[in-house]
């Protein structure tokens, strides 16, 4: 599920290239090249490309494929220009990866010179991508035009390319700022820049490479660095709330009586019921330094979304939009505030629902860490109970937890189990290892599949019509295998 990087058409002068990048130039400084790319397949003329190393792959390699494409110029490492046999104009840099960055910093910085230009960062374990499809659309209704990033472009290559597509049609952008190495958040912050940086929460996630809860805190709270304006924070997230720089304005949300954005009540909607099936009728209570006078102090919202995860999305969303504002918001905006967040579809894998023939299926394939697995847990629990419904639930390996991935799997093989579901089917050898450790192998409705392929045959072996099925896992272990299953078995439609 990796979103493609999108082509732009940012446009630069050599010399100016090579000054943001800290770079030495080797040809015409007034040179200008348009459209930025690590990408020789969707490289078009005239554009500047940015030889990246990777994993299994080297930029570098693809010197001469760039310039018969038609590139202008490239950024290299120092002492690579001449690599492939081709000459190109070229800057060397001591890190290409970096100089992307730089020169995306660049842009932004010139796109705010050349007029008002707003920008929101938004980090976190869990809730970042829907929460940027909230925010963008609440920001689209105050300040016009918004950008927001693209998929799960949300790393040091996907922010930065996500960036270049900014021009002068644009009047704000919403980024999503995602790590599984440390420091990484710290450099995205420093691209960024954002007016308002908004924090979500912190939580058991790439644990390998980021470490403990606290060092996870205090890599998502690195965002908070290079903010503006001011930062957002959930009113229930002390590891968060410790690592607001002193002085900074804060503006924070969820179900606390103090926040500033506060979820005062939610009724969930039985998934399937006509036009308004899997709504839920959010109301936020604002607090009175955020709205003018004579304002309401309430929005009153029906989210598409699923669960009181997007309840307090939709609390962060409206809290970064009131940051952003910088000052109390008026009747008409908090109206259309409402109408924006009303519009906010599920994102793909997301707790995305699908009809599928006479099951309600619950697709939340994307990825899963613990915290995530709790959130798809309560909305599908939700929303069997409101429909009378069987639940089912098929939750595949979380990965990348390091020391934490048994006594976190254990512990999501309890919380299924607290819920009492029809069937649950265990995906994945961390998840039938946690089954038998909490010693409910041979339970009535209890399977266990060594992947998703062979779960995907006991599930479609054992739903029926009115079920709610709930399907999660980490991306690894492609449990949309049981979800595409499901459509084939038994039809495809998507209800929201």
């Amino acid at each position: 599920m990796a979103t493609p990087i999108p082509v732009n058409q940012c446009a630069f002068r050599l010399d100016e290239v090579a000054a943001a990048t800290g770079g030495e130039l080797f040809g015409g400084p007034e040179t200008v090249v348009r459209g930025v790319t690590s990408d020789t397949r969707t490289l078009d003329r005239g554009a500047l490309f940015v030889a990246l190393k990777g994993a299994d792959r080297d930029g570098h390699a693809y010197l001469g494929e760039a310039a018969r494409r038609g590139a202008t110029a490239a950024i290299v490492a120092r002492g690579c220009r001449l690599a492939g046999g081709e000459r190109l104009a070229a800057i060397e840099v001591d890190d290409t990866l970096a100089a992307l960055g730089d020169l995306a910093r660049h842009h932004l910085r010139r796109i705010r010179a050349a007029g008002p230009f707003a920008c929101v960062a938004i980090g976190g374990a869990v809730g970042k991508t829907s929460t940027k499809e909230l925010c963008a659309a609440a920001v689209r209704a105050l300040f016009g035009e918004t950008l927001a990033t693209p998929g799960n472009l949300n790393n040091l290559i996907g922010v930065p390319m996500t960036i270049f597509m900014i021009n002068e049609r644009y009047r704000a952008a919403v980024l999503e700022c995602g790590t599984n190495t440390r420091g990484e958040i710290a450099r995205l912050a420093r691209i960024v820049e954002p007016d308002v940086a908004a924090v979500l929460n912190v939580d058991v996630e790439h644990s390998e490479g980021l470490g403990t809860l606290e060092e996870i805190a205090d890599e998502e709270a690195a965002l908070f660095s290079t903010a503006r304006r001011a930062v957002v924070a959930s009113a229930e997230e002390r590891l968060v709330l410790e690592r607001v720089p002193r002085g900074a304005e804060l503006l924070t949300f969820g179900a606390e009586a103090a926040a500033d954005v506060r979820v005062a009540g939610r009724a969930p909607a039985a998934c399937g019921e006509g036009a308004g099936g899997g709504r839920s009728r959010v109301t936020l209570a604002l607090s009175p330094r955020l709205v003018a006078a004579g304002a309401p102090a309430r929005l009153e919202v029906a989210l598409a979304l699923l669960g009181a995860a997007a309840a307090r999305n939709a609390a962060a969303a409206v809290a970064a939009t009131a940051a952003l504002r910088a000052r109390p918001l008026e009747a008409d905006e908090l109206s259309a505030l409402a109408r924006a967040l009303e519009g906010v579809a599920p994102v793909a894998g997301r707790l995305q629902i699908r009809v599928l023939g006479g099951l309600l299926v619950i697709d939340d394939t994307y990825n899963a860490n613990p915290r995530s697995v709790r959130a798809a847990l309560d909305a599908a629990h939700e929303s069997a109970a409101a429909s009378g419904a069987r639940m089912v639930v098929a939750l595949g390996d979380m990965l990348e937890l390091g020391a934490f991935a048994p006594a976190m799997h254990t512990e999501a093989v309890a919380n299924v189990m607290r819920l009492a579901p029809a069937a649950f089917i265990a995906v994945g050898p961390e998840m039938g290892a946690a089954v038998g450790a909490a010693g409910f192998t041979g339970r009535a409705g209890m399977h266990v599949a060594p992947d998703s392929a062979a779960g995907a045959e006991i599930v479609c072996g054992l739903v029926h019509a009115g079920d709610v099925v709930l399907v999660k896992g980490s991306r690894g272990i492609r449990m949309e295998r049981i979800v595409e299953a499901l459509g084939e078995r038994f039809g495809s439609r998507t209800e929201n």
